[in-house]
This record gives structure tokens, C-alpha cells and sequence, in this order.
């Protein structure tokens, strides 16, 4: 929201606008980004990579985030918190910083503190400067983003905390938090985590407006907590005597109707990154939006003037690819880094993610997978339903596949001999395959 500008009428409600001093408007923005403690669940590329920074849709996890919020004409700063080591963080935050124009920081937990209880813990850090409200994200969500009009929705209604909601069917609700919601107000009544009987077909989507009441209730909740001995607080906890908070359980089931809570419906899509199959399925939701609103970043049939050469992939192969290509033969929406070469003979997507220094080889054939950077896929390799992690070889005639719900994942530098079939496998970095497998674990 922009300053000096009064607060669009809600969409939903009867509250009416009360314009938001042009002096006092600012947003800060808190992306959740765990720690590495956490993530488990992509593990073997989560060996190499914090879950966040993990590619999804040609970007780090995170940055569809960033892109996001520094759309936000109000937006003061981002804050990425969590309990990684700072260092692993840096990087990406320059490039933001660079890319976005947008001011961007860590703090780091010491220990980890509950979805919440980081909020707390450095309260004075997020509050600092006075925001009229502070956005919270969770990492591990692919989403439209709607920002601007739920921070809108917020300030028309003078909301205390809102949340991004979106409908489902019961049976797809069910995995997620339920929310029963007002109708005409859109107050949040009650909320259940992952309930098993249909309690509501709307969700919370993992992002919230907050007033800096809440920040109070957090804090008053991680009191009790630490007094009371605290769930899950060990004696070698190096949180500084700061409580576990967790951010559903804990503050918004006890908020739940008590006119403090509303929930900012979207019909966007919406999707979670809690395990790989997701990462594919939740980077096919970005390329299509893209298609509507980034168009420019989808490869197509006549771009391959934009792969540049590269010269730091060793490899006996000829690859008929980069300026010499006269077309990329691309299916669907796709994104391939203009560093990556790509044979005019391979055939692309849907849905592929294509990372940097990538090589794909004569008559190969991609279908709905992430290629991270350096990865060399030979001639005629058929890869679908996977992600290949950093530095990888995949040899001629190979197929890597897995099913949408049990994608084959390749942790860094796995080699995969030539004329191999591996199936819904889940191999550890720097491993060699030289033989076919199907559904194991290899360590």
C-alpha cells in the first residue's frame, strides 16, 4: 500500500475503511526459514543445500518469496530467520538485495524455537522502526502471493492478525490446518490441525498479517511456556531463555474466535514443499503462473539463442547445443538458465527445471523434473518424475524415472552408468549406479 493512500473497502465484511496515516505506514516482512535440524524429508539434497535455498521453479525456494514482498510499496526490510548457520545465507541475500533492490538480513535462532517462538525471541529486532504491520511467511509454501491486497484487507478491517486462507475439498483439507470461518465477517471461529473429521474445506496457507499486539500474546505464551518447564526445552538449550512457540497451536487455536483473528481468502493457487514429489509438483504451479505474469522466463522453441556456451563441463560427448542450435524442442513451460546447453535434439517438459552449467545431450528427453547446476545428461537418457542433484552424470541410454509420488531423487555427484534403469530410488551423494534398481534406498 502505498503512502498516503487510504485502504481499499475489504472485499469481505462490514468493517469500514479507516485511511492508515502516511507517516506511519510501513511493512516489514519475516520469511521462516527453519534450520537445518529440519528438512529431513529431502534428505539426500538437503545434505548439501538448506531446504529453502533448494531450486524450485529455475529460483531458490525463497525467492519467489523475496520477488514477492519487495513488490510491496510499503515494504522497509526482510528478515530471514532461523537456526542455519548465517554464512549459508549470504549469497542469496546479496542477490536479492542486488536483484530486488530490497533490504534483507538473517538472525539466527540458537536452537530451535517453535514456529513462533524466533518472533519473539527477537521481537525488538522486527519491531524496530515502528512497522504498521509485519508480514510472516512460512518458507516451505508456493503460493500467488496476493500481499498488497491482504495487508489491504488488514488495515480496512483494522484486523489484529489475518490470515491467508484458500478453499479445498475435504479430503485435501485434512492434510493441512482447518479453518472455520465467518462468513460475513471472515472471523476466525476455530481452528484444527490436520483434523480427521471435516471440520472446514478452508486452509491456512502459511502467511499472516500482524499487528504488534500479537507480538505481546507470543511473548506471553513463551513465558508460560518457559515457566511451566516448556514442551521439548532441553537442559542444553541455547535459546537464551526464550520459549518454544508454536505459531498455529499455540496462538491462533487460543485467538480463535475472539475477534482478534480474519482470514484474507485467495483463489490463487496454493501449494506446500514439505518433501521432494512436492518441490516437482509446486515448481510446475510456478511455471504456469508464469506463463501468465513472467512470461519472459519460460524457454521456448525459439530461444535457443540465449544458451550461452560454457566451457567448464568436462566431457567427451558433442553436444549440438547453445549458439549453434537453431531451436530447443520445448513441451509445456519449462525454465532452462541461459548458461545451460541444451541439444536442438533433446525434447524438453513439461514442466523442467533446467539450472545452470546443466549439459542434455542429443535425443534426451525431460519430463517434470528439477536439474540442478552441473548436471550432465548423455545422449538419448530419459529422465521423468525426478530431481537430479549438483554436479550429476546420467549416462547414454539411461532412464532415471519415479512416480509423481515417489520421485527417484540423486543426492550431489551421483554417477549413473550408461544403459540403466533406476526406479523411484532415493541415492546418497557421490554414489555410482552400474546397475538397474528399483524402489531402494542406495547409501
Amino acid at each position: 500500500m502505498a503512502p498516503g493512500r487510504t485502504p481499499k473497502k475489504a472485499k469481505t465484511g462490514s468493517t469500514a475503511s479507516v485511511p492508515v496515516p502516511a507517516e506511519s505506514v510501513s511493512t516489514k516482512a519475516v520469511i521462516l526459514v527453519g534450520g537445518a535440524s529440519k528438512g529431513t524429508r529431502f534428505r539426500p539434497l538437503s545434505l548439501d543445500c538448506p531446504k529453502p535455498l533448494m531450486m524450485v521453479a529455475g529460483r531458490p525456494m525463497i525467492e519467489h518469496h523475496v520477488e514477492a514482498c519487495s513488490k510491496l510499496s510499503s515494504l522497509s526490510e526482510i528478515i530471514l530467520l532461523g537456526f542455519y548457520e548465517p554464512e549459508l545465507f549470504s549469497a542469496f541475500m546479496e542477490s536479492c538485495a542486488d536483484k530486488y533492490s530490497v533490504k534483507i538480513r538473517y538472525l539466527r535462532e540458537a536452537s530451535a524455537l517453535g514456529t513462533a517462538g524466533g518472533l519473539n525471541r527477537y521481537k525488538d529486532d522486527i519491531l524496530a522502526g515502528n512497522p504498521s504491520a509485519v508480514l510472516i511467511l512460512h518458507s516451505d509454501i508456493a503460493c500467488t502471493f496476493p500481499l498488497e491486497d491482504m495487508i489491504e484487507d488488514h488495515f480496512a478491517k483494522q484486523n489484529k492478525c489475518t490470515v491467508l486462507g484458500k478453499e479445498l475439498s475435504f479430503d485435501e483439507a485434512h492434510r493441512y490446518g482447518e479453518m472455520v470461518v465467518d462468513s460475513n465477517t471472515m472471523e476466525l471461529l476455530h481452528y484444527a490441525e490436520k483434523p480427521q473429521s471435516d471440520i472446514s474445506p478452508v486452509i491456512n496457507c502459511g502467511i499472516y498479517v500482524f499487528d504488534q499486539e500479537i507480538f505481546g500474546v507470543i511473548q506471553t505464551v513463551a513465558e508460560n511456556r518457559k515457566g511451566a518447564g516448556g514442551y521439548g526445552r532441553m537442559e542444553d538449550d541455547e535459546s537464551d531463555g526464550f520459549g518454544s512457540v508454536r505459531m498455529e497451536q499455540d496462538v491462533l487455536m487460543p485467538l480463535a474466535g475472539r475477534k482478534k483473528v480474519f482470514v484474507f481468502k485467495t483463489d490463487g493457487f496454493w501449494g506446500q514443499i514439505k518433501s521432494p514429489n512436492e518441490a516437482i509438483y509446486c515448481s510446475g504451479l510456478y511455471l504456469d503462473h508464469f506463463k501468465l505474469v513472467h512470461p519472459e522466463l519460460l524457454a521456448t522453441s525459439m530461444n535457443a539463442t540465449l544458451r550461452a556456451t560454457l566451457g567448464r563441463i568436462p566431457s567427451t560427448e558433442k553436444f549440438d547445443v547453445g549458439m549453434s542450435a537453431g531451436k530447443l524442442n520445448i513441451v509445456g513451460n519449462c525454465v532452462i538458465a541461459a548458461s545451460a546447453k541444451v541439444s536442438s535434439s533433446a525434447k524438453i517438459g513439461p514442466n523442467v527445471s533446467i539450472a545452470d552449467g546443466v549439459v542434455v545431450g542429443a535425443g534426451a528427453r525431460l519430463q517434470n523434473c528439477l536439474v540442478l547446476e552441473d548436471v550432465v545428461i548423455k545422449e538419448h537418457a530419459f529422465i521423468k518424475n525426478a530431481i537430479l542433484g549438483w554436479k550429476s552424470s546420467v549416462g547414454c541410454w539411461t532412464r532415471v524415472e519415479g512416480s509423481k509420488e515417489t520421485p527417484t531423487i540423486f543426492g550431489a555427484g551421483v554417477t549413473a552408468n550408461n544403459e540403466v534403469i533406476i526406479d523411484e530410488c532415493t541415492v546418497l551423494p557421490h554414489k555410482s549406479i552400474s546397475k538397474s534398481c528399483f524402489k531402494e534406498i542406495i547409501l
